[in-house]
């Protein structure tokens, strides 16, 4: 675990599951210690190794369903395009070695993609800069077992300041979701609260199709 990870007290799964492309859900790739903090997440995987909780995104697609009924080869071009363009996201937080990010793109073969991810390490950058940011944590997978519903989820992205943290959500989308970002970020901000020692958590959303490219949520009950 790395120092701030641990020095936070961040209940990071990552390093027991991988994402099942045939079965499209968390399998565990490594045995949980019974002495481990993450025990209780034993209860919630199957015979098959599955992890059988509900992820943030299944609980947002209940919630908010689909109101229009475009075709899956169109639903199947848009969640390849975002999928890759946080990817490529991800990958420049992941490999910062200075202050600021560099934008590395691996082809030309995804156009759409690159141009998004692109403006997004853009925005980041003045917001490092803004902000004062001295830690980024990126690709966390957190699980909730000891509330009212469990589930589970990914965290893109945790920035910190001398004084502040911060909930990174990148989204795509020319259409304003507000409520569902809104459930999306609670959901997201009662995991890392459940499980670390990070309180007072500013949330803001990255979206480089939207009138406004960065925008703080109010996430307060």
């Amino acid at each position: 675990m790395s120092s701030i990870k641990s020095k936070h007290f961040i209940n990071d799964v990552s390093e027991y599951f991988e994402y099942d492309e045939v079965t499209l859900s968390l399998k565990l790739i490594k045995n949980i210690d019974y002495n481990n903090s993450n025990f209780n997440l034993t209860y919630y995987i199957d015979e098959n190794k599955k992890l059988v909780l509900d992820s943030i995104e299944q609980l947002c697609q209940i919630k908010f369903p689909f109101i229009q009924n475009p075709s899956n080869k169109v639903l199947d071009q848009i969640f390849l395009r975002n999928k890759i363009a946080k990817e490529l996201i991800i990958n420049s937080v992941v490999k910062r070695k200075s202050e600021s990010l560099k934008f590395e793109k691996t082809d030309e073969e995804h156009k759409s993609a690159i141009n998004i991810a692109k403006s997004v390490v853009h925005d980041l950058n003045k917001f490092i800069y803004k902000h004062k940011i001295n830690h980024s944590i990126a690709n966390l997978l957190l699980a909730n077992v000891q509330a009212d519903v469990d589930f589970y989820g990914k965290i893109d992205l945790l920035l910190k300041s001398n004084d502040s943290w911060f909930l990174c959500l990148f989204k795509f989308s020319k259409t304003p979701y507000d409520d569902k970002y809104k459930y999306e970020a609670r959901m997201l901000k009662k995991l890392i609260e459940n499980n670390s020692d990070i309180r007072n958590l500013k949330v803001f959303i990255f979206n480089p199709l939207a009138d406004i490219v960065i925008k703080e949520l109010n996430v307060q009950k």
